[in-house]
């Protein structure tokens, strides 16, 4: 007969491979949020743009609904892989995430939202995996360069001063977005709409500094196909 021990062994290895299996589904399901970026590669005619206004707040919608059929109890939680135990009777951290991503999309210009929603995508894990292996120190350190580095990428072709000042302040917002917690507001939404709301102000304030804007640096296609 199996003993007590081997069957203790037994369910905890099966618990940290399940652990093991829903850590890295969620950091491939942040990763892929970057494939959104592919909004902005559509062809620029007029059935597609359609299609662009309409198609993103319908999958938000249908999120949502997923969501209250869930937190209703009419979809069991356990259908919803990779759900973290403080998820179970709160809204999921992928709504917060899917709406952030559609604010961002319809209403912030192409130069805010790329580099929030690549530090909601790629920072986060990043910074995951730095909480997971390094001192907490060194997670907002770490954390702030990753996510100043997708703003400067963004803002490349604009002013000195001004790639400084976007990819300080984008930084910054971005790591007061991911490491404050509410149990109401998830970081997959502040970590995207804090350093978002912040480069807005410093969007609005560029003529007023006598620099330029930035172009865009992902064009639609001209070709439907």
């Amino acid at each position: 007969m199996v003993n007590v021990a081997d069957r203790l062994k037994d369910a905890r290895e099966k618990i940290y491979s399940l652990d093991f299996d829903a850590h890295w589904y969620r950091r491939a399901f942040h990763a892929f949020g970057a494939s959104f970026l592919l909004y902005y590669i559509l062809p620029d005619v007029d059935w597609i743009n359609i299609l662009k206004l309409w198609i993103p707040p319908l999958i938000v919608v249908f999120v949502i609904i997923l969501e209250v059929f869930r937190l209703t109890g009419k979809i069991s939680s356990n259908h919803f892989f990779g759900l973290r135990m403080y998820e179970k009777k709160r809204i999921g951290s992928y709504v917060f995430f899917a709406v952030a991503i559609l604010i961002l999309l319809r209403f912030f210009p192409q130069q805010i939202a790329i580099p929030c929603i690549l530090c909601a995508t790629l920072g986060d894990p990043i910074i995951g995996e730095i909480r997971r292996r390094f001192s907490q120190k060194y997670v907002y350190l770490l954390g702030f360069l990753v996510c100043m580095y997708f703003f400067i990428i963004t803002w490349f072709k604009s002013d000195v001063l001004l790639i400084i000042l976007v990819s300080i302040v984008g930084g910054f917002g971005a790591i007061i977005g991911e490491t404050k917690k509410f149990w109401w507001l998830d970081d997959d939404f502040m970590i995207q709409m804090i350093p978002a709301i912040l480069l807005l102000i410093i969007w609005i304030s560029i003529p007023y500094l006598g620099l330029s804007y930035p172009g865009e640096i992902i064009y639609p296609s001209i070709m439907p196909w």
